[in-house]
């Protein structure tokens, strides 16, 4: 078993067409083929079979991709580590959520690609704390950047405190929540909530708090999408719970109002990686970059 075949494993596992993996490869087919073959004789088992036309992963398969996926990607790590020139052509595979992918990661990717032009840096926007997990121990993510849940040690993650960031309750200028002088959750009840996906970090954050409150919005309305919800913000539609750095320029130009009402909500922002991962020095500095770029931005300014 060599990393080629691997490798030619992996991307046929994924197109499951050996014609599109041989062009993926620039093979010939007939290499594909052979090489699979001569996998699935050193392991003993069928990796892939066909249903008429359709070519599909047996159950083997579908088990020995994970570690297939975990070979490569150590290997890939390996031979950064044993590098040290700055031009080596690397790839960093990272999760986060809508609202950091959108308003933190520009500035972080700058500067990384300042500093090693030739690495590609892949971002997966996931929100689910339980699929990061998942991802980080089966080694399909390098890091995951997180919200307050921030993976532990128990857990087999090496964790740091990227920042603190305020959460805030937003209106349109035109919504008469603005009228009330700090009011409770309770005192906007007749109001309808914005709410992100299901799953996502800051609206179980809300949620949470109007259990503690024992209340419910008048109506709510789910929208995945943070600048579509901005604007149905903006049109008056209702309020949402958003943290400071994604409405920050709304509330500047007076688009958006932060309703003051009774609680300083705080957000924080945490970056996990497997803690049996060797990182590699272009590793290291997306974590040091990383840092510096999130607690630029994060609070309230001071009235």
């Amino acid at each position: 078993m060599d990393m080629k075949q691997l490798a030619t494993f992996q991307i046929a596992s994924e197109t499951l067409n050996f014609t599109k993996t041989a062009k993926a490869l620039n093979y010939a087919q007939s290499s594909v083929t052979s090489q699979i073959k001569s996998l699935e004789s050193e392991l003993n088992v069928k990796l892939f079979e066909r249903l008429g036309s359709k070519l599909i992963l047996t159950s083997n398969g579908i088990n020995f991709k994970a570690y297939a996926d975990r070979i490569l990607h150590d290997y890939k790590s390996a031979l950064e580590a044993i590098s040290n020139n700055k031009q080596t052509t690397a790839t960093i595979t990272v999760a986060a959520t809508e609202s950091q992918c959108t308003y933190k990661l520009p500035g972080i990717l700058t500067e990384i690609n300042d500093q090693y032009p030739n690495v590609k840096v892949i971002i997966k926007p996931i929100h689910q704390i339980d699929f990061i997990q998942s991802e980080l121990q089966e080694g399909r993510l390098d890091f995951a950047f997180a919200f307050s849940e921030g993976l532990n040690d128990e857990q087999g993650f090496e964790t740091t405190l990227l920042a603190e960031e305020d959460l805030v309750l937003v209106a349109s200028p035109l919504n008469k929540a603005n009228n009330l002088i700090k009011p409770t959750l309770k005192d906007l009840h007749d109001q309808t909530i914005l709410l992100t996906e299901k799953g996502c970090s800051y609206r179980g954050f809300l949620e949470n708090m109007m259990a503690e409150s024992n209340m419910n919005f008048r109506s709510s309305y789910e929208i995945t999408n943070v600048e579509t919800l901005k604007n149905c913000i903006k049109s008056n539609l209702g309020i949402a719970l958003l943290p400071y750095e994604v409405v920050r320029e709304e509330i500047q130009t007076g688009e958006l109002k932060r309703i003051d009402f009774n609680s300083h909500p705080i957000w924080v922002h945490y970056l996990s990686w497997h803690k049996d991962k060797v990182l590699t020095e272009i590793q290291e500095n997306f974590i040091s970059v990383s840092k510096n770029h999130f607690r630029n931005c994060s609070l309230l300014p001071i009235d």
